[in-house]
């Protein structure tokens, strides 16, 4: 019996943690400056007065996102491979778990960009 309660409440605690593939279109942006403002979807922040701010900021290894219909959903990706995209139009296939995202790929522009290494 008490393997069966055992077996029960990991398989509950794991539950909303199940990952899909699927693939996603959205842009990429910096969650440090999205969390403050949705206007901050672009590289350029503050109206354009902040010009490359959210490359500087996955420069920095402030984590990546995808926004996509308005809400953020972060890239387990390294940060600083993704800085000269930020701002752009990304299409991402991997897993999400809840609103995480492990990208496998990583289409901009047409091109795939190395988000193996550094992690």
């Amino acid at each position: 019996m008490r393997k069966l309660v055992a077996f029960a409440a990991t398989a509950l605690l794991f539950t909303p943690f199940a990952t899909y593939a699927a693939e996603w279109s959205g842009t990429l942006v910096d969650t440090r400056c999205m969390a403050m403002s949705n206007k901050n979807v672009g590289n350029d922040h503050k109206g354009g007065a902040l010009k490359g701010c959210a490359s500087a900021c996955a420069k920095m290894g402030i984590p990546a996102a995808l926004y996509i219909d308005g809400k953020m959903h972060t890239l387990a990706a390294p940060a600083p491979l993704l800085a000269d995209y930020m701002g752009k139009t990304a299409t991402v296939s991997g897993k999400a778990m809840g609103d995480l995202i492990l990208p496998e790929k990583v289409m901009v522009d047409g091109k795939e960009v190395n988000i193996k290494g550094m992690m």
